[in-house]
This record gives structure tokens, C-alpha cells and sequence, in this order.
């Protein structure tokens, strides 16, 4: 299975691919490079059109993403995240390049027994993810998609975009991951809602999916780093 970090699309609230932010001096893409190596894995690849993560010593999968985070004013992006995939046919393990991997949440990964594909998740830590005990669960963030049935995975994408060109989500919504998520698992798509709280309440439902609860992470902003730097500090 070929491990493949998605380093594309354009946040332009940060002066550099949030990929390459370091935490404890290392970068959020290096450290996941890292610790696939420690466990094994060889066959890993970037997926991005960007010439800043050349120096990075891996196999570069060159993929146009147009994918631009909340820049028309109205909080929507420009593009849609599903193209986010890199179109294989071969088994992937699609790892969000923006998230901080435990040494733990790794291992499962790498480890994870499934049928035909996994949802790389956490139910219970996003606002409240540097609390060791949230009493809140106010966010759940995805951090990857691991695939052996690509053809079941690319169908679910692109059924999802043509419901997105045929202007079947409300207001213009986008889908996302969870969406996705609900696509292959047969739920309600939420078609008709834009809160990110009922889109992502899946927890409750059958369904493949891998949740991580520990300090993995993704990260949204500068504060975000600060905080986890912080916060590692402590745990």
C-alpha cells in the first residue's frame, strides 16, 4: 500500500503550506514521513503542485488541487476538498498532510484491519482537543482515508461531484470528507444543512471508520501551534 500525504490546496491565512509549520522544530509533513519509516513503511509519497516540499526526500505525485480555503467572503472555499485524492488505482493510505500524528495513532493506522475503506477520524477533541478530559465534544476532525477498493472510493468522488455541479447541496456547499463518509456508508448526506455539527454526527451509526483520541491533530492556525506545543508539553 503506497502512504500518500496531501500537501495541496491554497490557505492563504499562512505565508507558508501549513504542511511545512513546525512543531518542536520539526515540520507537521516530516514528522509523519518520520514515524512511517519507523514502522516500516517505504513506499510513501506528496501529493501537491507545489515546488516548496522538493527538498523532502520522497516520491512527488504532481496533482493539481484548486482547492482554496474561505477566500469569497462567505466562508465557502473555492474548489472542491474531494479533489484533494490523488486519482490511483492502487491501494492508498491518504494521510492529511496539516495534522500532527501521535506515535500511537501511526501504529493503528498502519495496522488497521477493514473491508473496503476507513475513515481516519476523532469524535471528541477539535475545540476541546487539548483538554485531556473535554467535557465538551464540539468538533470532530478527519485526518485520512485509508483505501484498498479504489474503484468503490472513486465512484463515491465522483458521484459526489456531480451532485455538487448539479447544484443538489444547499446554498452551494461543497461536500467534504464526511460527506464522503456518508456516502459509502449509506447515511443521510445532510444535503440540506450547512452545520458542521450535524454533517459530522456520525458516531452514532454503523460504519468504517478509525477514531483517534490522543494528541493527534490538525492545525488551523498559528494559535494552534502554539497550543499543541504546549500542550505536548504536558502530556
Amino acid at each position: 500500500m503506497k502512504y500518500i500525504l496531501m500537501c495541496g490546496g491554497n490557505y492563504k491565512e499562512f505565508e507558508i503550506p501549513k504542511q511545512l509549520l513546525k512543531i518542536n522544530d520539526e515540520t507537521l509533513v516530516e514528522r509523519t514521513i518520520r514515524l512511517l519509516k519507523e514502522n516500516g513503511i517505504t513506499d510513501i509519497a506528496i501529493s501537491t503542485s507545489n515546488p516548496m516540499f522538493d527538498y523532502i526526500n520522497v516520491e512527488k505525485l504532481r496533482h493539481n488541487n484548486e482547492y482554496v480555503h474561505d477566500t469569497d467572503g462567505k466562508g465557502q472555499p473555492v474548489g472542491c476538498w474531494l479533489n484533494a485524492y490523488y486519482p490511483t488505482d492502487e491501494p492508498a493510505c491518504y494521510l492529511h498532510g496539516d495534522v500532527y500524528f501521535s506515535e500511537d495513532a501511526i501504529k493503528k493506522i498502519i495496522n488497521a484491519d477493514f473491508k473496503d475503506t476507513l475513515f481516519l477520524c476523532t469524535c471528541d477533541w477539535s475545540d476541546k482537543r487539548f483538554v485531556k478530559s473535554p467535557k465538551n465534544f464540539k468538533g470532530r476532525e478527519p485526518f485520512g482515508y485509508i483505501v484498498k477498493n479504489q474503484k468503490v472510493f472513486r465512484n463515491a468522488i465522483n458521484d459526489l461531484l456531480r451532485m455538487t455541479e448539479n447544484g443538489e447541496f444547499k446554498d452551494g456547499i461543497k461536500p467534504f470528507s464526511w460527506h464522503l463518509y456518508r456516502y459509502l456508508n449509506g447515511l443521510d448526506l445532510c444535503k440540506n444543512t450547512k452545520k458542521y455539527t450535524e454533517i459530522n454526527n456520525i458516531f452514532n451509526e454503523d460504519g468504517d471508520y478509525l477514531v483517534i483520541n490522543d494528541v493527534t491533530t490538525d492545525i488551523d492556525s498559528m494559535k494552534d501551534v502554539k497550543t499543541l506545543e504546549e500542550w505536548l508539553c504536558k502530556w
